[in-house]
């Protein structure tokens, strides 16, 4: 399951979103978005976890929780639209 997370610490990097999710499970993937302009982080990121009771367990936990300033807003991201021909 691919989760989209908002309201992460700008400090935060890939490897603190891994150990935020590790806890529940396997992390296959995780990413912090950056500012285009700025090269730092906008609050936002992705992680992917194979199990998805896994991942249902970290979004029920994580959710609403408080880790700079702003709450954590965890949902399951929709799968990428493939272009139709």
């Amino acid at each position: 399951m691919r989760m989209t997370i908002s309201g992460l610490p700008r400090h935060f990097d890939k490897f603190d979103l891994q150990q935020l999710f590790k806890p529940f499970g396997w992390v296959d993937y995780a990413k912090i978005y950056n500012d285009p302009l700025t090269g730092t982080s906008n609050g936002k990121g992705l992680v992917e976890m194979k199990q998805d009771e896994q991942a249902k367990k970290a979004m029920e936990a994580l959710q609403g929780k408080v880790l700079g300033t702003n709450p954590l807003n965890i949902k399951e991201a929709k799968p990428p639209r493939q272009p139709q021909f």
